[in-house]
């Protein structure tokens, strides 16, 4: 089983990536709900079953510390997925705060898809990593494609 953590600020997608992941429709709703708690969703890929956690809006490091929603299945998770649509600023605090080796920036919005973060010298990842690039993603298959490579 693959643990698969799904973060970011309030709006950023991380619901849309969760199930986009579990392979279900999307939608479109005319509002914003806000998600108050952690669900997760399960789908079997290439038999191997992942759990895909779609959590609260996490804008901080310090919210982690003061008790938010997700921190259990954080600190167990084997894939932290990082969405960033570009109306906030770096998501490197999260992916500092989550662990580099194991994040996939999630790139869910027009605006951040046309930057290429990915060759900032903040995207580096720890040298333990050989000093790989934080992987991004656009998209479902290469989403996929990264999260088989770190699970």
């Amino acid at each position: 089983m693959v643990s698969i953590v799904v973060v970011g600020p309030s709006m950023s997608g991380k619901t849309t990536v969760c199930s986009m992941l579990a392979g279900m429709s999307t939608g479109t709703s005319p509002g914003f709900n806000v998600t108050c708690s952690c669900s997760y969703m399960t789908v079997v890929t290439r038999g191997i079953e992942w759990h895909i956690w779609d959590t609260p809006s996490l804008d901080t490091v310090e919210d982690i510390e003061r008790g938010w929603a997700g921190e259990d299945v954080l600190a167990e998770a084997d894939v932290v997925v990082v969405c960033h649509d570009g109306r906030h600023a770096s998501p490197m605090h999260l992916v500092e705060a989550c662990g580099r080796d194991r994040c996939i920036i999630a790139l869910t919005k027009g605006p951040a898809a046309a930057v290429d973060v990915a060759y900032s010298l903040d995207y580096i990842r720890s040298p333990c990593s050989n000093g790989t690039l934080v992987p991004r993603a656009y998209g479902l298959a290469p989403l996929v494609m990264w999260i088989d490579s770190l699970s």
